[in-house]
């Protein structure tokens, strides 16, 4: 090659090249992306319920000691003439509660914010879960007090604990029923997935036009070796044919 020859430019690798290069690392890139904002929003909705789940068995602990308060002194569930009160203020505390109840050991609702609920039986998903959580108390004795057991609706769900007696014998059960809790606004996720998409082909798009520069520049100095190889070997021939040459003259 002459020296003093200008160098042709290197083709540049094309959009279309790197697009088909990269599509299917920036189509798998994007399937867990996918399932990581998937995941992060089912996790963030968990999360949600939880912490209102948490909040409001606060709020119920605190009544039922209450209630375990006045049986200390004598009095029974029936009789507690405070109960009624104290679900009213706990509705009207809190609007996201739906109803409060206070019902015996047999699951008859003695006092509740639905005043035609009084007297009648609770429901039999609530009487189900309130024996689990007693007879899984009773088998782990070292776990402390049962947790609170809950049931969850199509739009509500419903937390109760148990409220014993000065001796430890169960006197009922307490609870409170919670509209479930609104979905996290979406938007947050979706700007950030929106923005690791543009990030991703950004940085797909990058890596392809990185890599076929690398591949171009690797299969042209291959090429530059093979030529060079040629040209030694085509240079071995004109030599061994001089000399051929020198040799047939020399008897002349």
């Amino acid at each position: 090659m002459n020296p003093g020859a200008e160098q042709l430019p290197r083709p540049r690798p094309g959009l279309a090249a790197c697009v088909e290069l990269a599509w299917r690392w920036w189509l798998a890139a994007m399937l867990g992306l996918l399932l990581l904002v998937a995941m992060l929003a089912g996790l963030q909705r968990s999360q949600a319920q939880g912490l209102r789940e948490a909040r409001l068995e606060i709020a119920l602990q605190s009544l039922r000691e209450r209630l375990q308060t006045n049986l200390a002194l004598g009095f029974d569930l029936a009789g507690s003439h405070q109960a009624q009160a104290m679900l009213e203020d706990l509705l009207a505390d809190d609007p996201t509660l739906v109803a409060a109840e206070v019902f015996d050991a047999s699951a008859i609702s003695l006092f509740s914010t639905d005043r035609g609920a009084i007297g009648e039986p609770v429901p039999a998903e609530w009487l189900l879960a309130s024996r689990q959580a007693q007879s899984g108390a009773a088998a782990d004795a070292q776990a402390g007090p049962p947790a609170a057991w809950r049931v969850v609706g199509a739009e509500d769900f419903t937390l109760g604990l148990a409220v014993h007696g000065p001796f430890g014998e169960l006197a009922g059960q307490v609870c409170i029923t919670s509209a479930l809790a609104p979905s996290p606004s979406p938007w947050p996720v979706l700007a950030a997935a929106l923005a690791a998409v543009f990030g991703l082909t950004l940085a797909a798009l990058v890596l392809a036009r990185l890599l076929l520069r690398a591949l171009a520049a690797a299969r042209d100095e291959a090429l530059m070796d093979q030529a060079a190889a040629r040209l030694q070997q085509t240079e071995l021939r004109v030599a061994g044919a001089l000399d051929g040459l020198t040799q047939a003259r020399e008897p002349l």
